[in-house]
């Protein structure tokens, strides 16, 4: 199972988000670090991973700050940037969210992992640039035909980073 998994990962991984989609992210995000603003984040249920590593991990940009503290969400005005992160496009806390930071002015980068019903309302049709990963479902079959192993966190996490790493090279041409 482990090979199964460790195998479709990679794959995943090679053709998760297209580059140039990638790029125009970053520098969405890297235009409020250069400006006066500040990119706030938010990770919803396994999506916190990516959110903590962006607020409190080893490599961390400065002015990247949580979207709620206390509960309050934070005042956002132009110059800020907004990244919103959850597992299902149709999330409908995610919906309320993003209509609530879009009558701000504020721009947003989304990233989700899976659109399963696209019938409901998504809360991705109201972000500036859309991160999708396309995971739908889980990577290792099972005995009774069910499969297993959704790493949704994982490609999020590899997604920020290659995110991380475009912006970093973004600021250092700034400069």
């Amino acid at each position: 199972m482990q090979k199964i998994f460790t195998t479709q990962l990679i794959g995943l991984m090679k053709n998760s988000i297209d580059e140039l989609i990638l790029e125009d992210a970053a520098r969405l995000l890297s235009q409020a670090l250069i400006g006066d603003g500040n990119v706030y984040i938010f990770g919803k249920d396994e999506m916190v991973a990516i959110a903590a590593e962006a607020l409190y991990g080893k490599e961390h940009l400065s002015n990247v700050l949580p979207l709620f503290e206390k509960g309050n969400m934070a005042e956002l005005d132009s110059a800020d940037r907004v990244f919103l992160l959850s597992r299902e496009a149709h999330d409908p806390e995610m919906v309320s969210l993003v209509e609530r930071v879009s009558e701000k002015g504020v721009l947003i980068v989304g990233l989700t992992a899976e659109k399963k019903d696209s019938s409901k309302k998504l809360w991705t049709d109201w972000v500036d640039i859309h991160l999708d990963l396309q995971l739908s479902g889980g990577l290792v079959p099972t005995d009774d035909g069910d499969r297993i192993g959704f790493p949704a966190s994982i490609l999020a996490l590899y997604t920020y980073f290659c995110l991380h790493l475009l912006i970093v090279e973004f600021l250092s041409e700034y400069k």
